[in-house]
């Protein structure tokens, strides 16, 4: 496979940055939402969540806060007379399909860290399932509440921008504050990247010699539950005991996302066999362990702690921009190495796929970035490799023992100047998948293509596939015009995917 760009004789196929999530099964969720939500704001469930704080963290209440509303949670906080407070944190019903697993995986990872690297993450106190929730609203984890200034996040974002945009970093930012900044998140990703792990999957054991011992919970999977409808039976159940596995379960993952979006998932017929066919191939690539070179499946080193949702928004600072904690450890998982070798999507704060004027103008922004974050990596790698040395000097017996990578510098340029990385974004992203496949992967590995869509790849499907695909796009443009939703049944689900991962 070639890694260099590639040139097309005239413009590519319009196509949108990312697909639509479906309107339909949003509305339902939103609706659904918006009735718990109300339930757990009345003044009988604040006592309640207040006395259960109480039993863990004990002290003199003062005041509870009103409920904070994130992405995928809600927190309680209850402060103390002491200045001090720990909240309550519990995932948000409909938007989380799998909240014991969440909670339990996240209260084992957050519990390991603090074990085992000096990153400041809240102290878990307790935390339970839903059955085990006196108050009957959901599995939750009882923490510390880490006081600080503010998010970094903030402290990078472009002040000119209206409070409802999305995040984009400071052009104007000084070189000075991003190197302190970035050289703080560099840190914290070298002690991630010493944590080493047998099986890709989620830790579900608190002590010091934590292991793997659940299936791998990420973000897409959630999403697939979510905004699909589709069933929790169709994901993985496993943890996994090589690279080339799971990148086989995340190709299926993108297929399982088109077979199961009703509504807002295709254009129009060939926009249907653009989808089919971007997933068949990156199928294809995955089971051949052609996605990535082969000496980036290999993991001699063991899996990486990897987290989904480490980034300035999740990063606390004090008032001199020092960080004070880490949070929000959700889909934090031993993963394949190279998830970790990619150069960190969050240097611009926005995602490329949300970026203003797409890939290019995101990558354009991102590169002089980069090379601050580079050269701040640099420059903690040889910090950590001289505490090394010395502490080999002075216990030889520890040596090599649960070091952070020192090559992650030099691992992170070749990812990027390779391109490497957007086969790892792709792999994670469903919905962003399709732009990544046909503007910068598809040419790649298949050769020329110069309308970038699915007539020059036809006779790179199996025989099985081809014969699969018309009767799929017949089934997505009756998906379309049915404006409905469907809840499925494990069985029927399971047979729908089937006939497609062939």
């Amino acid at each position: 496979m070639s890694w260099h760009d590639t040139q097309c004789t005239m413009p590519p196929k319009p196509r949108f940055l990312c697909m639509d999530k479906d309107d339909v099964v949003w509305r339902q969720v939103d609706n659904a939402t918006d009735e718990w939500d109300k339930f757990i704001r009345t003044n009988e469930i604040y006592r309640a969540v207040g006395n259960l704080i109480l039993q863990y963290r004990n002290g003199q209440p003062e005041v509870m806060h009103r409920v904070v509303k994130g992405g995928y949670n809600i927190i309680y906080r209850l402060e103390y007379s002491d200045g001090s407070s720990a909240i309550m944190r519990i995932p948000i019903k409909g938007i989380v399909p799998f909240p014991d697993e969440k909670v339990r995986y996240e209260a084992a990872v957050m519990r390991y860290i603090a074990a085992n690297t000096t990153i400041p993450v809240p102290h878990v106190y307790h935390h339970a399932t839903a059955a085990e929730n006196p108050i009957g609203i959901g599995p939750f984890i009882i923490m510390d509440y880490i006081d600080h200034h503010q998010n970094m996040s903030r402290e990078l974002l472009d002040p000119t921008l209206a409070f409802e945009r999305r995040p984009v970093l400071d052009p104007q930012i000084s070189e000075r504050k991003l190197e302190l900044l970035y050289a703080q998140m560099a840190n914290i990703l070298l002690q991630l990247s010493a944590l080493r792990f047998p099986q890709i999957g989620s830790l579900a054991k608190h002590e010091e010699s934590a292991s793997v011992m659940g299936r791998p919970l990420i973000a897409n999977m959630n999403d697939i539950v979510v905004h699909t409808n589709a069933p929790p039976a169709i994901l993985p159940s496993q943890a996994y005991n090589s690279s080339a596995e799971w990148y086989k379960a995340l190709a299926d993952m993108h297929m399982a996302q088109l077979a199961f979006q009703l509504n807002d998932a295709v254009e129009d017929e060939d926009d249907a066999r653009d989808k089919y066919i971007a997933r068949q191939l990156f199928r294809n690539l995955a089971a051949e362990g052609r996605l990535v070179p082969a000496d980036l499946l290999k993991s001699d080193g063991g899996f990486r702690l990897f987290s989904e949702d480490f980034r300035p928004a999740n990063v606390l600072l004090d008032e001199n921009l020092r960080v004070v904690g880490v949070i929000d450890w959700e889909y934090a998982y031993a993963a394949p190495p190279q998830f970790s070798f990619d150069p960190p999507w969050w240097l611009l704060l926005e995602e490329p796929e949300y970026w203003p004027g797409g890939y290019d103008a995101w990558m354009e922004a991102y590169e002089p970035r980069l090379q601050t974050f580079l050269r701040v990596l640099e420059a903690e790698e040889e910090k950590m490799a001289a505490a090394d040395l010395a502490e080999s000097i002075s216990s030889p017996s520890q040596a090599g023992d649960g070091k952070a990578d020192r090559q992650l510098s030099r691992r992170m340029r070749e990812s990027w100047e390779k391109r490497t990385w957007l086969v790892n974004y792709a792999a994670r992203k469903s919905w962003a998948f399709d732009f990544i496949w046909w503007r910068y992967l598809d040419e790649s590995y298949f050769g020329p293509n110069d309308n970038q869509d699915y007539q020059a790849r036809l006779d790179c499907l199996s025989e099985p596939q081809r014969n699969a695909m018309d009767s799929f796009v017949t089934l997505k443009m009756e998906d379309s015009r049915s404006q409905e939703s469907r809840a499925w049944a494990d069985k029927d689900a399971r047979d729908r995917l089937h006939a497609l991962l062939i």
